[in-house]
């Protein structure tokens, strides 16, 4: 009997411990660890640096709550052409081009197809190109909006000519100016064997178009994983090949951005270059992980316990009576609020504000100031407690 002890005690550790990684997913895709009643959080760092996000693609579908399925929905034609085919298989996210797909928007983007997760969407996010209109109504998500922070996936490209990879952000757009684009890469093998990356300002009047390539050597792309790491700070971006810095941008970009992962193909006059017929279906883009830490500030320390310190309050100024309201909302209301900790990091969430009653919109008529309250999503109330978003709203006389 006592041989069979040992064995018995560790099946039951590992059973135990099966349960508790099942019952904490969502702490863990947060970037913490709970204890057993959820009052608290228990951080992970690595160095200088706390784990505020941590996808490993393990679970089909992807969760709903922080993937959005449909690549800039609101500019096609087609909804069902924007919607992404993957799979999940061996805690790999798998984005896949089939020959039955379609182009996603051929009016303004031609042949170009394409299989894309993104951690938000909105009706008009990311105006690609002059003459769009808007085609469908999106209901406004952010599944997963950060602003600074270290960043990184683990990733295998495609290898057939007239495909791309690309892993790249865009401002959540509250206001148009909220624009920039970061291209992390655009990895495809008409360029060679390289890593490019770009910054595209778009309306954003503080940002500047840049670029660089960097030739990655005897680095198989293609058939091989790979880190793709960039550190986003107040003074620009820093990116990295594993482990080793290959570029900088310099940018002041002062507002979140939402993250997407992309496979695509242009069969015809697409802008990578020619396209090989040849080539067998399926095309794969395959993204292992992504994680997302945040810097500990030089004057605080690491902690056992990680708790809410504060947030940043927000105020909205406008003049009595100029307004518009789009799904409920006013429109370039701060969709989001930034919670600190007592480790001295903060991560940003998506709010749900508070219903405009008449009675709000009748203080919006008249000069003075007011606050709002708002849901926080995507935290638990445990770790919230009865903790609100507040807004102030400062309405000036109309001149």
């Amino acid at each position: 009997m006592k041989k069979q002890i040992k064995p018995l005690i560790t099946v039951a550790l590992l059973a135990a411990l099966f349960f508790w990684l099942h019952q904490s997913d969502y702490a863990l895709l947060r970037g913490w660890q709970a204890n057993g009643d959820e009052t608290e959080a228990i951080p992970i760092y690595n160095g200088d640096y706390r784990l505020i996000f941590d996808e490993n693609f393990d679970e089909s579908p992807l969760d709903p709550t922080i993937w959005n399925e449909q690549y800039l929905a609101s500019w096609t034609p087609d909804m069902e052409s924007a919607r992404a085919v993957y799979e999940v298989v061996d805690g790999n996210l798998n984005l896949i081009i089939n020959e039955d797909t379609q182009p996603w928007n051929p009016e303004f983007d031609g042949t170009a197809r394409t299989s894309s997760v993104m951690t938000g969407n909105r009706a008009g996010l990311h105006e690609f190109k002059q003459g769009l209109e808007v085609r469908n109504d999106i209901e406004p998500f952010m599944g997963f909006i950060s602003h600074y922070g270290v960043f990184e996936i683990r990733a295998k490209m495609m290898n057939s000519l007239g495909n791309m990879c690309a892993w790249w952000l865009v401002g959540i757009q509250d206001t148009p100016e909220q624009d920039v684009e970061v291209d992390v890469f655009e990895n495809a093998l008409n360029f060679g064997n390289v890593v490019t990356a770009s910054l595209y300002a778009h309306r954003d009047p503080l940002a500047r178009e840049q670029h660089f390539i960097y030739d990655v050597g005897e680095a198989d792309l293609s058939n091989e994983f790979h880190l793709y790491t960039f550190e986003w700070t107040p003074e620009g971006f820093v990116f990295y090949f594993d482990d080793e810095e290959i570029g900088t941008f310099q940018a002041e970009v002062a507002y979140p951005m939402i993250s997407i992962l992309s496979a695509y193909e242009g069969r015809e006059n697409w802008w990578v270059g020619p396209f090989d017929p040849a080539a067998p279906y399926p095309k794969v883009f395959q993204i292992d992980y992504m994680k997302v830490w945040k810097k500990v500030p030089e004057d605080f320390e690491q902690v056992d316990k990680l708790k809410i310190a504060s947030q940043d309050y927000a105020t909205f100024t406008l003049a009595a009576g100029q307004y518009a309201i789009e799904h409920g909302q006013l429109v370039g209301f701060p969709s989001y609020v930034t919670l600190r900790y007592n480790d001295g990091t903060d991560t940003q969430h998506w709010v749900k504000w508070e219903e405009l009653t008449p009675a709000i919109l009748s203080k919006l008529d008249k000069s003075g100031t007011f606050e709002m309250e708002g849901e926080i999503i995507g935290m638990p109330e445990a770790i919230l407690g009865n903790r609100k978003a507040i807004i102030q709203i400062i309405v000036s006389q109309n001149e």
